[in-house]
C-alpha cells in the first residue's frame, strides 16, 4: 500500500505525480483507508444494536491524510467518491442517533439510581 504524506506547510501540489500509475494507485489507496474506517463504523453500529451484552472491541485509529497532495483525483473515481461520501454521511446520523439515545437512556436511568432514600408508606383508612 502507498504511504500518503502531506505536502510540506507552505508547499503546493501543482497537480498529480508525473507517474500516472502512482497517482492512482495512491488514490486507490485513500478510498480504500476511507472506506475501511466507514465499515468499522458499520459493524460498530450493528454490534450496538446487535443485542449482545459484550461492547464493541475499539477500533484502532490511524492518523487521517489529507488527500489533496495528492492532486486532482481522476474522473474515474467520481462515482466511488460520490458513494462513499453518501455512506460517511449515513453513518454519521446513525451514530449521532444512537448517541441521542443512549443519553436518553441514561437519563432515565439514572433517575432510577438517585432514589437513595427510603420509600415513606402512609397507610390510612378509607
Amino acid at each position: 500500500m502507498t504511504e500518503l504524506l502531506p505536502a510540506p506547510p507552505g508547499e503546493t501540489h501543482a497537480g498529480p505525480p508525473t507517474d500516472e500509475g502512482a497517482w492512482r494507485s495512491a488514490w486507490t489507496a485513500a478510498l480504500q483507508s476511507v472506506e475501511l474506517d466507514v465499515d468499522a463504523a458499520e459493524e460498530l453500529i450493528a454490534k450496538m444494536h446487535g443485542g449482545t451484552e459484550d461492547p464493541p472491541a475499539p477500533v484502532p485509529a490511524a492518523d487521517w491524510v489529507d488527500p489533496s497532495a495528492l492532486g486532482p483525483m481522476p474522473v474515474e473515481f467520481g462515482d466511488r467518491a460520490r458513494m462513499l461520501l453518501q455512506r460517511q454521511a449515513d453513518v454519521s446520523q446513525r451514530l449521532a442517533e444512537a448517541m441521542w439515545q443512549a443519553r436518553s437512556q441514561r437519563r432515565g436511568l439514572s433517575k432510577f439510581d438517585a432514589a437513595e432514600k427510603r420509600p415513606v408508606f402512609v397507610d390510612r383508612a378509607l
